[in-house]
């Protein structure tokens, strides 16, 4: 067995991000051979927390824990919604701190933590590889300066892009924020012996944007396992539809990934079609749009569940007739796709994403698993007409059976295995 030393701030049990995909990357390495040795946080401020995925962690995945973060705040939730707001002189100096001199990110604060606890790991197991997760993608730099200090090979890997990362809305980042993260970013492709990105497209940004600079780029996509597949695939038919549609979101709505223009269509629906009743769950955390159903007048048709186990999701998925996807407008989000893709797709309840055109939606056409909608309310509008109209007639857009993945871009397991070649070379070479 060969051991790598795996860097993320975001993992379980962090329940939101990429955290849960860490699970299956961890699992896949573990039955090619590599024993993954994990450095993260101790605890994050902020962010969502499930125990129950540390039940699902494979015994032979090591995790080391180091340090504590509590530097909570940031962006704001909506550009549209966030406004001006004058801050106080403690106020002015904690956001010149986080958004100035911490880059280029807040989180950046847990990295001389993250790269002694990473030196350490490396000499105590052998480390043959690093690889650094992000976002957040300061912690690609403690995989910059593990693999000066050390000469392991040091690969990048961005379940997120950076530059053209779609959550951020960075009009309203400082001009130090947008400056270091342009140069942070090609000190990062410089200086990587590999790149792993989760989409097809945003393979092709680094490739393009870095030319003879960007290092070689292996493409995983947030797919399934055999196991999973066998696990999650769901048999139980979906309600019946009498005179409600019910749309579940579940996920935790933070940063820019707002409900506001889902709730706008699903709005400009009940006006047109008064006949027709729909109601919108989120199982999750609402974060700052708790307010959005009674600003629109719609609060009798929204359900926030809360946040559940992540187990637990299942349950609310079964009760629903669509399952929804979130993109914010930003550009970018075409070239993302939302790891909780594949959990939609093996509940197999018709997906309706809200995103720009790109490597999420042509994946969900090629499939037949769902539809497809822009952010304007008349598209979403049309989109829930369609899917009402073919769900009345007993037409479902779902997978028809677990092989429908197989060969695909979600056959994650086939995929890990370039990824698992990708570093074998890397030890070969280095």
């Amino acid at each position: 067995m060969k051991n790598l030393l795996y860097i993320a701030y975001t993992f379980p049990p962090v329940s939101t991000g990429s955290a849960p995909m860490n699970l299956k990357v961890t699992s896949l390495l573990v039955c090619s051979g590599w024993i993954p040795t994990v450095i993260t946080p101790r605890h994050v401020a902020g962010l969502p927390l499930d125990e129950t995925l540390l039940d699902l962690l494979p015994e032979e995945v090591r995790v080391i824990r180091k340090g504590t973060v509590e530097l909570a705040g940031g962006r704001p939730a909506d550009g549209a919604r966030s406004g001006k707001k004058r801050l106080s002189i403690p106020g002015r100096l904690r956001h010149f701190i986080l958004n100035t001199l911490l880059q280029p990110d807040r989180y950046v604060a847990w990295a001389p933590m993250a790269i002694f606890a990473s030196l350490r790991a490396i000499r105590e197991y052998r480390s043959e590889v690093i690889v650094t997760l992000g976002p957040p993608h300061s912690v690609h730099l403690v995989g910059m300066v593990c693999s000066a200090l050390t000469g392991r090979p040091w690969v990048a890997y961005f379940s997120d892009l950076w530059v053209c990362d779609g959550y951020v809305n960075w009009e309203e980042t400082t001009r130090a924020r947008r400056f270091w993260t342009r140069v942070m970013e090609k000190w990062v492709v410089r200086a990587a012996d590999g790149i792993v990105t989760t989409t097809d497209g945003s393979s092709r940004y680094f490739t393009k944007t870095y030319g003879t600079l960007c290092p070689p780029v292996q493409t995983l996509w947030n797919g399934a396992t055999s196991e999973e597949t066998a696990t999650l695939w769901n048999t139980k038919p979906i309600p019946a539809l009498d005179d409600e549609m019910v749309v579940t979101y579940a996920g935790y709505l933070m940063g820019n990934q707002t409900p506001l223009h889902f709730m706008r269509g699903m709005k400009l629906f009940m006006e047109r079609h008064p006949e027709r009743r729909i109601r919108f769950r989120v199982v999750g955390d609402p974060g700052a749009y708790a307010g959005l159903p009674g600003e629109l007048g719609i609060s009798g048709q929204v359900e926030w569940i809360g946040r559940v186990p992540f187990t637990s999701v299942r349950e609310w998925q079964n009760l629903s007739h669509l399952l929804l996807i979130l993109m914010p407008p930003q550009p970018g989000n075409e070239l993302k796709n939302a790891s909780k893709t594949v959990e939609c797709l093996l509940a197999r309840r018709p997906i309706l994403a809200l995103s720009r055109e790109g490597d999420m939606t042509s994946l969900i056409r090629r499939m037949k698993a769902g539809y497809v909608s822009d952010h304007d309310s008349e598209d979403v509008c049309l989109a829930l007409e369609t899917a009402w109209e073919e769900m009345s007639r007993g037409v479902l857009r779902v997978l028809p059976s677990p092989d429908a993945l197989l060969g695909t871009e979600m056959d994650m397991e086939a995929n890990a295995a370039g990824l698992v070649q990708f570093l074998d070379g890397l030890c070969r070479n280095g």
